[in-house]
């Protein structure tokens, strides 16, 4: 790289930062990035003393994100150049460690990245730098070498138990365990020297022991080490003092906002002994008393201090509730003298609404929800101690609830305080509900208790009484949430309109509130068949108000794009209402919402910040276009009219080049054009994009793939003739294809795309092509093959030969069959296929898994062997194949005699549509290089065969023994086994 260059990055750094400059300043770092030396030279100015910290930050900044995109893809290829990767990864340590906190963080992020990929197998020598570089004076040096350890190690926690994963846990244990343990030893030494007066030391000894307490959860996190079982005492004794140890050098009693080092300790002990007791509670029972009195202490000490204590709080409950899971400890919970003091020292000051609960409802009214919410991911005091209540019913019910019951009507007698009231719902509901409040709501309940009499003398007047204080309205509104499943449909129907008046509430709390229980109500489904509860005849009356109110409250938020898409709630409810409105919507009143959609897209799309907010908008628009209205509009207007409406701004988001957003706009342009008639032709505006469609960079982001493909799919199948005017045009689209199928995470919309290409494309242009296309599928087979590859390879010609069943495909059959199939593979060198055949499709078909793939394997092998090549130049290969379907079939239940005689794929039932969104997850979405699918308008897989059901088997063994047994003229049948022979009588 020229030396100008690289005396500019930190000038470009430097732009970066202001909004103004910072997407032409990223444009030009993303043109840098590549070059030989960058990644090193931005590695180094982040380490450059004597440029400003906001430069090195930009530049870590950076370097981090570089690293995420382009240290490896997806076929395990590195990205960058070579000689750089290396020298990353000499250097990085020695910079990470001499860095400040911030930019120590974001370094120390990255080594993970790499880590992830080249660790241990690439990056061998890691853990023996890390151990030499430890030292037994200078423990800001550990720091960030502790910190590179924690950053390693802690991707082991989620992880799935497995051989590879033990033996790199042991490997890092047999080099690692011993100066761990060693470390952790002179930092206790050191923390008792400096408890009198050294406040400076004792901080960095304590950040030292917070990373040390962090690995040695990660180390533990799969399994018990026998090392750490061998000095279980030396550890845990070390844990439980620092526990028990307070100190006021480390303690700030006015500072509420940043939690002290001590208490970050304490919490992370919490959650050590909690994985023990969860895990190892049979090695770990001689300790376990010692700490259940002292985090019960705990408890106790920081219960009515403030918000920052909040988490150990909830650490500490939890870890009560894993004690009172064993039989051995549930004494202690057992009594009602014990029980009341549970219930007044640590239940009842842990649910009791506190002054920062309050200002959170005020002032972060949307942030309030989210940890409030049951079934969600936020941990709060309140959360902790209902499942801890909960928990100790399972313990002795009839004492608990009879205990629980008398501060119930206690705090509901207290007179007009609303909070007394809030304490008596909250705890009668953590009595009510059995087991944990899950996504569907609660399951089961307390039969020693009425939640429907409850809410009516309790509950119900709040819902509708102007006077009733927010909380309680939050209240009520919530236990409908909490208990729907135990109340009737016509009970829950009589909720809807009360709900939708409380979207004109203008507390934020109460109307996202009642948008989550409106969109909980309608995703409700039965026990029995899991169909909807409530359909769209059910809420016809109300989809209008609905709507409009939900429209409203979203775009009252515009003061700025991150304000407008805060509330992701109010999305998904418009979202849930059109899924389940389907068509009744006026079309009229739909084209104001699609607008309002659009008008939304495009005030997000200036700085997208909330991804499930971007997702559920996807979502609700797709589904707007899903759903036909009522009126008998068809087709031929309703898709070329949304497609007007629509496209300008779905071109001006890929114009802008909004990267959170393509994904979902590919996806929803090529859902518009597999709408619009066959008989329409391609709009200009899809013409237009089908060269950048074809430019190799815009297949570079790989969260850009799926979308891209489908759409260049959709423009394919929908006028074919834009690619197949001359060789010249198709030459840019088989180049994708040579892409994709080169690709061990892509392959398969490789072949996905050469069927398309192969159906839709005259044989007559592509004959030129198809050597060179067998060529690339034989190569790659015998080269870097994957049982992914070979699967889809055995699905994509199984499928081809499938293709003259459907009546759909009926002249393409002519030329598209068991015999083209034959002929390409030994295009490729005479006689291959027959070695092809033998390796890897006839032993691959009947290993095939999906039910869709089974059944395009064994009708399309039955149509292979009536295939002219294969009775001319392949005979030996019938018999087997034979053999092979026969036994398949044998495996297939519902083998009873066909009477079915009719013409295969003309009488039988088509599969059902898509899944219902209610079915699916929708709740994990972030920014990044993963696809997220919008799951309302996904496309199934190509089926060659759709008359035909995957799970219809008795069709399958009917229409494939039909095709063999037209071999029977010719003696071959003869010659199977008896086994097959059996199978074959059967029919």
């Amino acid at each position: 790289m020229a030396q100008n260059t690289l005396e500019s990055i930190p000038t470009i750094l430097d732009q970066s930062i202001h909004p103004q400059f910072a997407k032409q300043a990223e444009a030009q770092l993303k043109s840098l990035e590549s070059n030989q030396g960058f990644s090193v030279n931005l590695l180094h100015i982040v380490a450059l003393t004597n440029l400003s910290i906001q430069t090195r930050l930009a530049g870590a900044l950076f370097f981090k994100n570089l690293i995420k995109r382009k240290w490896i893809n997806e076929d395990g290829e590195y990205l960058l150049p070579l000689d750089d990767i290396n020298q990353i990864k000499t250097q990085i340590l020695d910079v990470m460690i001499n860095l400040p906190n911030n930019l120590q963080i974001q370094i120390g992020e990255s080594i993970s990245i790499i880590a992830e990929s080249d660790f241990p197998h690439n990056w061998q020598n890691l853990i023996d730098e890390l151990v030499s570089k430890l030292s037994t004076t200078d423990f800001v040096l550990n720091k960030g070498i502790l910190l590179v350890a924690h950053s390693i190690f802690k991707k082991w926690r989620p992880l799935f138990r497995s051989d590879e994963l033990f033996l790199e846990i042991k490997m890092v244990l047999d080099k690692f365990a011993q100066p761990f343990l060693s470390l952790l030893i002179k930092v206790d030494e050191l923390i008792q020297q400096s408890l009198s007066n050294d406040k400076a030391s004792l901080e960095i000894y304590f950040e030292n022991l917070l990373l040390l307490t962090q690995i040695y959860y990660d180390l533990n996190c799969q399994d018990i080490p026998e090392f750490f079982e061998d000095n279980l005492s030396i550890g845990m004794n070390i844990m439980h003092k620092y526990l028990q140890l307070s100190t006021p050098l480390l303690t700030d009693p006015d500072d509420d906002e940043n939690i002290d080092i001590a208490i970050k300790v304490k919490t992370s002990i919490v959650e050590l002994i909690l994985l023990y007791i969860s895990r190892y509670a049979e090695e770990f029972d001689p300790l376990i008393e010692q700490f259940i009195t002292t985090v019960w202490n705990l408890i106790n000490q920081y219960v009515t201090k403030q918000q920052k204590y909040d988490l150990l709080v909830v650490k500490s409950l939890t870890f009560l509730t894993s004690i009172s899971k064993i039989n051995k400890y549930q004494y202690y919970f057992n009594n009602e003298s014990s029980l009341k003091e549970i219930i007044e020292k640590i239940i009842l000051p842990n649910i009791y609404f506190r002054e920062v609960d309050e200002e959170l409802f005020e002032d972060e009214p949307i942030n309030y929800v989210r940890s409030d919410l049951e079934g969600s991911d936020f941990d709060t005091r309140r959360k902790s101690a209902t499942d801890f209540l909960r928990e100790l019913k399972e313990v002795n019910t009839e004492l608990l609830t009879s205990t629980v019951m008398t501060y119930v009507n206690q705090f509901l007698n207290l007179g007009d305080d609303w909070k007394n009231k809030d304490v008596a719902i909250y705890l009668f509901s953590s009595l009510a509900a059995k087991g944990s409040v899950t996504n569907i709501g609660v399951t089961s309940t307390n039969v020693l208790i009425d939640v429907v009499e409850f809410f009516s003398n309790n509950i119900a007047n709040d819902l509708v009484s102007d006077q009733a204080h927010l909380n309680l309205k939050t209240d009520a509104i919530k236990y409908i949430f909490t208990f729907r499943n135990q109340l009737t449909k016509d009970q829950l129907l009589t909720t809807i309109p009360l709900l939708i008046n409380h979207l004109n509430n203008p507390n934020p709390v109460v109307y996202t509130y009642s948008a989550i229980t409106i969109e909980k109500l309608l995703s409700m489904t039965n026990f029995t068949d899991h169909s909807p509860v409530f359909t769209k005849s059910d809420i016809q009356p109300f989809v209008n108000d609905l709507l409009t109110n939900l429209f409203r409250l979203v775009l009252s938020n515009n003061s700025s794009p991150e304000k407008l898409a805060e509330n992701e709630f109010l999305i998904k409810s418009i979202m849930r209402v059109l899924n389940t409105a389907e068509n009744i919507i006026d079309p009229q009143f739909k084209i104001t919402i699609i607008n309002q959609m659009l008008q939304i897209l495009q005030l997000i799309s200036k700085n997208p910040s909330n991804p499930k907010f971007t997702h559920y908008i996807f979502e609700s628009l797709g589904l707007l276009i899903k759903f036909s209205d009522s009126s008998n509009i068809s087709d031929d207007q309703r898709i070329p009219q949304y497609i007007q409406l629509i496209l300008p701004s779905l071109l001006s988001i890929l114009g802008d080049d909004v990267q959170e957003f393509v994904p979902y706009v590919f996806q929803i342009l090529a859902f518009l054009l597999e709408l619009l008639p066959s008989s329409s032709p391609l709009p200009d505006d899809y013409k237009n994009l089908i060269k950048p469609l074809l430019s190799p960079i815009v297949w570079e982001f790989r969260g850009n793939i799926p979308g891209i493909f489908r759409l260049l799919i959709a423009i394919l199948e929908q006028e074919p003739q834009v690619f197949a005017s001359s060789e010249a045009d198709l030459t840019p689209l088989l180049g994708v294809f040579q892409k994709l199928i080169a690709s061990k995470a892509n392959d398969q919309y490789g072949f996905d795309l050469l069927q398309v290409i192969l159906l839709k494309i005259p044989l007559n242009i592509l004959s030129n092509y198809l050597n060179q296309i067998g060529i690339l599928l034989l190569t790659r087979l015998k080269n870097s093959r994957t049982d992914k590859f070979i699967k889809k390879f055995v699905v994509f010609l199984t499928s081809l030969c499938c293709i003259p069943l459907n009546p759909v495909y009926q002249e393409i059959g002519k030329s598209i069959n068991a015999d083209f199939i034959v002929q390409f593979i030994d295009s490729v060198q005479p006689g291959v296929f027959q070695l092809i055949y033998n390796n890897f499709i006839l032993p691959t078909a009947g290993t095939l898994v999906n039910s869709q793939d089974k059944k395009v394997a064994t009708l399309g092998l039955s149509e292979l062997i009536n295939s002219k090549s294969l009775k001319e130049n392949y005979t030996s290969l019938v018999i087997p194949t034979i053999e092979a379907l026969c036994k398949n079939l044998n495996s297939l239940s519902g083998i009873q005699k066909s009477t079915n005689n009719a013409v295969l794929g003309n009488t039988l039932s088509s599969e059902t549509a898509s899944i219902a969104i209610n079915e699916l997850d929708l709740e994990s979405f972030s920014f990044g290089s993963q696809f997220s699918k919008i799951v309302s308008i996904q496309k199934k897989p190509f089926d060659p065969l759709p008359s035909v059901k995957s799970n219809d088997q008795q069709s399958i063994r009917f229409g494939a023994i039909s095709n063999i047994k037209k071999l029977g003229d010719t003696g071959v049948l003869n010659q199977v086994s008896d086994e097959a022979k059996s199978v074959l009588n059967s029919m």
